[in-house]
């Protein structure tokens, strides 16, 4: 798969290459060039033609690359950052989500520690979760 990939790279890469060369315009044998205006339809089109193949190159090969990036010595941990919270100049408090649990972590420079294991994203809320949002919705009653 990858020699085949590699070839056929190779073949469009010099077919790039060779384009300017069979799109020459041919030449009088005064050595005057027969186009006549620089901003001629067909010279135009032949710019944004060739803009086109550099900026369709450029975007395929960051496709293939972030396609192709997870290599199997990589971590392949499925994880990510929830949220964070700063509590001073250099510590914080972020939610993080690892294998659908989540975890809350405290962050310092020199130290980082578990500080709770809240469960799956998915699971029901806890009594404490349904405690607080009654408390809240009291407390909101009031205020209006």
């Amino acid at each position: 798969m990858k020699k085949r990939f590699s070839n056929l790279l190779c073949v469009f890469i010099s077919s790039l290459l060779a384009w300017p060369v069979l799109a020459e315009t041919p030449v009088d044998p005064i050595g005057r060039s027969s186009s006549m205006d620089a901003f001629s339809l067909s010279n135009m089109l032949n710019m944004f033609m060739g803009l086109a193949i550099v900026v369709a190159l450029i975007l395929g090969l960051a496709w293939i690359l972030r396609k192709y990036a997870r290599l199997p010595g990589n971590n392949l941990t499925d994880m990510k950052v929830i949220g964070g919270l700063s509590l001073g100049t250099r510590e914080k408090a972020v939610l993080i989500e690892v294998e659908n649990t989540r975890l809350l972590i405290g962050v310092t420079p020199g130290h980082i520690q578990t500080l709770h294991v809240l469960g799956a994203a998915g699971e029901q809320p806890s009594a404490f979760d349904k405690t607080l949002q009654q408390l809240q919705q009291k407390n909101g009653d009031r205020h209006d």
